[in-house]
């Protein structure tokens, strides 16, 4: 069976590179190092470092080891934190999941309000793509998500907040900024900036709608965030289906926004892990966001 000790020497042996300085660290001597690791290698059936002219040179297996032994002491790292948090009455804070385009638009104006009632609580935001967040969520490393929606996943909970239609995002020069809306149709020969879906939702009724209209745009581009689709087009590179939240931002740097004559809606939703146990904190920040999200101003030009 793994020894608790055995894995804390593997690590300081990775983190030092040597076993001496793994010594120093553990308090023991290196003979008590290099017989840890040998057990821990009998134990785990494979080697973890090479001996190489007295040298410890990790193999690929002993990488692959580290990462999920990093995975695991940083989560006994956190619960190290929150003991001391607690003992010394110091406020635990929040981890909230949040994706990029939503992190720089919404949430700043989220916090502001969230500060009014708790401005002692220390906040960390995870700025993560939609499956990143899913997996912190399921692992419960994060207290909440900021996120699209997503199908129903074991081990999370969701809250719809909002609903929103995309928007067709042009160069300030562009021919078609003079309509009041854009057509699926307006988009055939186009240059275009399209995105490497990470999940499908949102990208096949997208392709639905040019498909419909027999509108056939080139995509020149692809990228998978909301910020580089905007400024993609804002440096004349070609028109983009978007998201509306960073609408705002960029209406002021080369971008003209209007309407998308197709109905694909995007629904935003706060997740939870699954515990059903919701501290004040978690709590006063749901309600943060739901007063945001419903006077949020997009910004759209008529």
């Amino acid at each position: 069976m793994i020894q608790f000790r055995q894995i804390e020497a593997f690590r300081c042996l990775m983190i030092s590179g040597t076993s001496v300085g793994a010594a120093r660290k553990m308090n023991v001597t290196q003979p008590a190092i290099s017989r840890l690791i040998t057990d821990l290698e009998e134990t785990l059936g494979f080697r973890l470092f090479n001996r190489i002219k007295g040298r410890l040179e990790p193999t690929i297996s002993g990488v692959q080891f580290y990462r999920a032994v990093e995975e695991n002491f940083l989560g006994l790292e956190r619960l190290a934190q929150v003991a001391n948090n607690i003992r010394d009455e110091t406020p635990q804070g929040l981890t909230i999941a949040c994706l990029p385009v939503l992190s720089s638009t919404i949430l700043p104006l989220v916090l502001i309000e969230f500060f009014k009632r708790h401005p002692h609580v220390p906040v960390t935001v995870d700025s993560s793509n939609g499956p990143e967040i899913l997996v912190r969520l399921q692992d419960m490393k994060v207290d909440l998500a900021l996120c699209l929606a997503f199908p129903p996943l074991a081990g999370i909970e969701v809250e719809p907040v909002m609903e929103k239609s995309v928007m067709c995002a042009l160069p300030k020069n562009h021919r078609l900024t003079k309509k009041a809306s854009i057509t699926p149709k307006d988009l055939d020969g186009e240059n275009m900036i399209g995105w490497v879906p990470l999940t499908t939702q949102g990208y096949k009724e997208e392709l639905n709608s040019l498909n419909k209209a027999e509108s056939a745009p080139k995509h020149v581009i692809k990228t998978h965030t909301s910020h580089t689709r905007y400024a993609m087009v804002a440096n004349g590179l070609g028109i983009s289906i978007v998201e509306p939240f960073a609408a705002k931002v960029w209406q002021n740097n080369g971008v003209v926004v209007r309407p998308y004559e197709a109905e694909i809606k995007y629904q935003y939703v706060l997740a939870y892990p699954g515990s059903g146990i919701r501290s004040e904190l978690i709590q006063d920040f749901r309600d943060a966001v739901i007063a945001v999200a419903k006077n949020y101003d997009f910004g759209f030009d008529a």
